[in-house]
């Protein structure tokens, strides 16, 4: 079953990384959960993806017209918000480890579809082979609303238990990824070669069960 991306199609530190503690984005996550709750932050992730396309519209204006360090300013502010998705999409997965039915996968089911949306866009400014693609984040929804078809069930012990071995793993991928840019928009290689590492370990672990 493949999954279309489309927007349509779907209506909803490693201090050597990043220079930073890598609690930095956890609590930035926190707050945000914190200030508006958890399910209306569930319900409310897709609505970031407007707000990237406006930005990424600016960046192929920029990209046209303006000078090498705007375009860096703009593609820096589309990582940013993949950065922050992901880190989203990681903190809804450390919960859903404790759901008992399918029904209480849908946060985490719409955070990981905004955060392969989001990563498109911000890998789409730069030449192909750049930024890889996190083909565990489009496997991990297939799967995912593979286990809500036909309603909401009790979920089986594997399942659980499938959530559990890739949450460190979508974890250590959320702090990865939050160091492959610098913050005057260069690409750091160290970075994306570890986010490449861990998205092939869990497309691998995905792939037996999708």
């Amino acid at each position: 079953m493949n999954v279309d991306m489309s927007f349509a199609a779907y209506p909803y530190n490693d201090d050597r990384i990043t220079g930073r503690p890598t609690a930095g984005g956890d609590v930035r996550v926190r707050m945000v959960m914190r200030m508006f709750g958890r399910k209306r932050v569930g319900r409310a992730v897709f609505w970031i993806i407007p707000a990237v396309m406006t930005v990424w519209m600016t960046y192929q204006l920029y990209s046209l017209f303006e000078s090498r360090q705007v375009r860096q300013d703009a593609a820096r502010m589309l990582f940013e918000a993949s950065s922050f998705q992901i880190e989203l999409m990681s903190r809804f997965l450390s919960e859903a480890v404790n759901a008992r039915v399918s029904s209480q996968l849908d946060s985490l089911k719409n955070a990981v579809y905004a955060a392969a949306y989001v990563h498109d866009r911000f890998a789409s400014v730069f030449p192909p082979g750049q930024i890889d693609d996190l083909a565990s984040l489009k496997m991990l929804l297939q799967y995912l609303m593979h286990l809500q078809i036909g309603g909401d069930r009790p979920l089986k012990e594997e399942e659980k238990s499938l959530l559990q071995q890739m949450e460190p793993m979508y974890k250590q991928l959320a702090e990865a990824y939050a160091g492959m840019m610098d913050e005057k928009g260069r690409l750091i290689r160290y970075g994306r070669s570890l986010v490449k590492d861990l998205d092939d370990k869990l497309l691998a672990i995905l792939g037996k069960h999708v």
